[in-house]
């Protein structure tokens, strides 16, 4: 009886492909390879910079006993640490790839939790964010906005959109992301507390931009082409709160050189489905054509530079080199999660901004820094920037015109106090 290959059959074929053509080294892999680890720790220690106000000094935390893993445990505890073990496979990224075209031959929509939306772009399924937890995070920026408004400052918070759109979620049949009503529920929890908001889903709506055109088909953050749009609706906003009179005119596309490289950049969702289910994008770097002087800081780095938007505004390095699965290109915007960042800028005398932010807003800073005399980054989020001193006492001492919250997903947004 003549046999007929199941798409498993053709799966187990390429495999045995892939591993014929790696050799042994694809199955005991390279485990004495040499790797360059990158440090993210902070060379400077912001709790001793900026301290909180009666901080109870630091008790070493008695270790709790170890408890006996289940079986099933243990399994999964070994399965992470082949997992792990796959950076050091010769033959990796072409294994995967293969798996991914197999994935994208038999059209199935989900890896692990990111989805194909029916756009042919890529997301992240979000669950619900458990009451207790919203109502945690909200208390921590109520808190905030009410030292930072008693010091006389004004505090404004602005949500970003994320890549599902509210109006229109693009989802396959049977799936759903809880994104954007958590992002509904955190809004009402902040202006329950006295908290001013701007909803910057609303302004992308209301100003009638594709949501979709802003993103990467291939990771969650926007473009830069995407965050000069948003500041330009950011500008109009606080014009409007603050009547700062900034010539939005600046921000007009005709201003602005738009240097593209094809096929560049391969987004955080893409690498972990891979280049074999879907292709990279482009990437667009946006600089001003008008004369520009500033002074960046990065603390943690002990790195300062000066000169026009495009000297300082990126790290060069990062957007000269092409590796869709170890390098993020869109690090290279403000050397990616820093910490603590300051921006001056030589030709403006307008406001000075304390920015609190996560990745979304570091694409944002440096059009917003255009029209300031001056913009302080601060990152609380732990596995990011980790900024892990005072915010009261950062901004005490920095003393801004306003004090800005800009955040996708406010769930790391929990470190106000100590």
């Amino acid at each position: 009886m003549k046999k007929i290959f199941s798409p498993s059959g053709i799966l187990c074929v390429l495999v045995l492909a892939v591993m014929f053509a790696g050799g042994a080294s694809m199955v005991y892999g390279t485990f004495f390879k040499t790797q360059t680890a990158v440090s993210s720790s902070s060379a400077v220690n912001f709790r001793e910079e900026y301290p909180f106000e009666n901080a109870a000094p630091a008790v070493p935390a008695t270790p709790a006993p170890a408890a006996e893993l289940s079986f099933t445990e243990k399994i999964k505890k070994i399965e992470n640490k082949i997992d792990n073990s796959k950076n050091n496979i010769i033959g990796k990224e072409r294994f995967l790839e293969l798996c991914g075209a197999y994935r994208r031959l038999t059209m199935q929509t989900e890896t692990k939790n990111i989805v194909l939306l029916n756009n042919g772009m890529l997301t992240t399924i979000v669950d619900k964010t458990a009451p207790e937890k919203a109502e945690r995070i909200a208390g921590s920026i109520i808190a905030f906005k009410d030292s930072t408004e008693e010091a006389g400052v004004p505090f404004l918070f602005i949500q970003e959109p994320q890549k599902v759109c509210k109006y229109d979620d693009e989802m396959p049949a049977g799936k759903y992301s809880y994104i954007n009503d958590n992002l509904d529920e955190h809004l009402k929890l902040l202006e329950a507390g006295g908290v001013e908001t701007f909803d910057l889903r609303e302004g992308i709506h209301e100003a009638g931009l594709d949501h979709y055109s802003l993103y990467f088909r291939t990771d969650h953050h926007w473009t830069m082409e995407a965050a000069l749009k948003a500041t330009r609706i950011i500008a109009a906003e606080l014009n409007d709160r603050y009547g700062y009179g900034f010539d939005l005119s600046l921000l007009d596309d005709e201003n602005y050189n738009f240097d593209t490289k094809s096929r560049w950049y391969l987004g955080a969702q893409g690498r972990n489905v891979t280049l074999g289910y879907i292709s990279p994008d482009d990437f667009t770097v946006v600089t001003p054509k008008f004369e520009t002087s500033f002074t960046v800081e990065h603390p943690d780095k002990a790195l300062t530079l000066e000169g026009d938007f495009y000297e300082t505004m990126f790290d060069h390095e990062m957007l000269s080199t092409k590796g869709y699965y170890d390098k993020s290109t869109y690090e290279a915007i403000l050397f990616g999660n820093r910490p603590l960042t300051r921006i001056v800028n030589h030709n403006s005398d307008g406001p000075k901004i304390m920015l609190l932010h996560d990745s979304y807003a570091a694409s944002v800073a440096p059009f917003l820094s255009l029209f300031c005399s001056e913009v302080d980054l601060v990152d609380v989020r732990p596995a990011n920037g980790n900024f892990n001193g005072s915010l009261d006492a950062f901004r005490d001492e920095t003393e801004p015109d306003l004090v800005l919250l800009m955040f996708c997903s406010p769930e790391n947004i929990n470190r106000s106090k100590g």
